[in-house]
């Protein structure tokens, strides 16, 4: 019998058909013509070129973006550079007394329901090595300046490296991955210099000097002074807090789960070896406790009963941990919003200001002495010790300089008034990713699924940059200008935007909040699922926006394991 005549087929291009020059002769005679210039890419759709991500930071960032990146992306090389010696960002440099963990790895192993800094950074270096996350890491390693090059779609990043000298990496995607409260500040208060007693700020820790029987003055009241002060008062000889504003010392966060009174507890013995022998157990009593955390944004509208009955609940509270002394409660139980500077949990700090080794000041420090420290009384209090907690730098620029289109400087543009995209982009400055920026939910619960949502809206913007022939995304002035407006004007009905001396502000009583995202942490999820790219100016490598479609075939036909009825099986179809 004959074979069958049928039509041969090829999934694949013909590798020994020759492609005609586009200006050879065409038999018909409309196409004898030019394009624009266009040539056609040989390649097929939606082929991912390779590119280049820097990473500036190896905290909770940096790992969760290579732990990421080396599951999800193709094609992208990725190098992380760590100005410190060591993994963790905010929980290597931050390991002052008594200081959640990624959706990816669970702890079961956690000793208390609030862990130290110390714990939490175990916690973070154990990731890394399990994971083998250092090595996408540089150590010792500065970057002092980032400057966009628009010809190369490039950012040109210049690095100082260990041993001092310089040199010059370049990316297409560049990320802040250095925190919002990584740059710390000593306060400026006169005379500091003169101070001949140990000096030290609360984000830089000397852990080998010994505070036994010292006189130690503590100067900040918040988040840092409440952890700080309860765990070195009872070895010290005498402690003297400079307390100028009061802020709100609730129960701890998720108190629903913590112990009596919402306060720390240590897991038992039982219960680690429960949440190690079974994993689902682990990850409902981990989804309970983020489930309890969400719901607190009513409680941040100024008029509502939530915020109403909580304020009387936590001054009362406050009354009694103080033993409801005249002074310190007139003193110390805030009259603003719960929650218009951000709310501190404090297992026992209000307890041990009432120690009778301890002096505190409700005023601020206004000069430093060769002994100690004037108030604004004029007294001096001969000390030690004096300990600064006060603060970070906020404004939310990076401790490099960032110089985006037509030579805008980002700690120029931000200034006091900084206009950002969702927190994760910035005008001018494309390519560029916050961890996180401006009007972010910074006060939102735990920061790490916040900065992992972070991650996959990065990756979205990436996978569209490699297989769309594009050069840049920076989002439009006009939505950010359109984003700010809605943002401040829904911030009125928020505690947030009250007036009291807040970092959400800035260190300002009256201003804008800069920090603080107008809505709930879903809501902000909802915002950060599907890129609007409508939101953006988006820039090509060629004058032909389509130059992507290449030589029209797909990967698909190109793999031996390619379906070519995959849309048999779309969700709509199956419908």
């Amino acid at each position: 019998m004959a074979p069958a005549r049928i039509i041969t087929i090829s999934a694949g291009p013909d590798p020994d058909a020759e492609i005609p020059d586009s200006t050879a002769p065409h038999e018909n005679g409309w196409y004898n013509r030019d394009f624009d210039g266009y040539r056609v890419t040989e390649q097929p759709l939606f082929a991912k070129r390779h590119i280049r991500m820097v990473c500036v930071g190896a905290g909770a960032v940096g790992l969760q973006i290579a732990y990421k990146a080396e599951r999800l992306l193709e094609h992208v090389d990725l190098q992380i550079y760590e100005k410190n010696h060591d993994i963790g960002g905010t929980w290597l440099e931050n390991r002052y007394p008594g200081c959640t963990q990624f959706t990816w790895e669970k702890n079961p192993n956690w000793s208390h329901f609030y862990s130290s800094s110390e714990e939490i950074w175990r916690y973070f270096k154990h990731v890394a090595t399990k994971h083998d996350l250092e090595k996408y890491v540089k150590f010792n390693t500065k970057v002092k300046s980032a400057t966009w090059d628009e010809e190369a779609g490039l950012w040109r990043v210049v690095v100082i490296a260990e041993d001092g000298t310089q040199f010059e990496d370049e990316c297409e995607i560049l990320v802040n991955g250095s925190g919002v409260l990584n740059s710390y500040k000593y306060p400026n208060i006169p005379g500091i210099n003169e101070f001949e007693g140990k000096l030290m700020h609360s984000a830089a820790w000397d852990g080998s000097y010994d505070l036994t029987n010292k006189t130690v003055a503590v100067i900040g009241g918040g988040s840092s002074a409440v952890q700080i002060v309860p765990n070195i008062q009872p070895k010290v000889k005498k402690l003297i807090p400079f307390l100028r504003s009061p802020v709100w010392i609730t129960t701890g966060f998720g108190a629903k789960y913590a112990g009596p009174g919402g306060t720390n507890f240590k897991y038992s013995k039982g219960q680690i070896a429960e949440f190690q022998r079974d994993p689902a157990t682990l990850a409902k009593y981990s989804r309970d406790i983020e489930g309890e955390l969400n719901k607190r944004f009513t409680l941040m509208h100024k008029t509502s009963k939530d915020q109403k009955v909580s304020r009387e609940l936590v001054a009362d509270i406050m009354s009694e941990q103080l033993e409801k002394d005249p002074v310190l409660t007139k003193k110390l139980i805030p009259q603003f919003g719960l929650g218009c500077r951000r709310m501190t949990p404090g297992s026992g700090y209000l307890q041990s200001l009432i120690q009778e080794n301890v002096e505190v000041i409700n005023e601020s420090a206004v000069e430093f002495t060769k002994d100690g420290l004037v108030d604004e009384s004029g007294a001096e209090h001969k000390v030690d010790v004096v300990v600064c907690a006060t603060g970070f730098d906020v404004s939310f620029t990076p401790h490099f300089e960032v110089i985006g289109r037509d030579g805008v400087n980002l700690k120029e543009e931000f200034g006091e008034l900084p206009k950002a995209y969702l927190s994760i982009t910035a005008p001018k400055f494309p390519n560029l990713f916050l961890y996180i920026g401006p009007n972010g939910p910074a006060s939102h619960s735990s920061i790490l699924p916040i900065t992992e949502w972070h991650t996959r809206y990065m990756f979205q913007m990436i996978n569209k940059l490699q297989t769309e022939n594009i050069k840049a995304f920076a989002p439009k002035v006009e939505a950010a200008q359109q984003l700010f407006n809605h943002t401040h004007e829904l911030m009125k009905r928020l505690v947030w935007s009250s007036a009291c001396r807040s970092w959400f502000k800035q260190g300002k009583i009256h201003g804008p909040v800069t920090a603080i995202y107008p809505g709930s942490r879903l809501h902000y999820f909802e915002m950060l699922k599907n890129v609007r790219y409508e939101d953006y100016d988006i820039t090509y490598r060629t004058n032909n926006r389509f130059q992507f479609m290449g030589n029209g075939y797909t990967q698909c036909e190109l793999s031996v394991d390619g379906d070519p009825v995959w849309y048999f099986d779309d969700e709509f179809v199956r419908v």
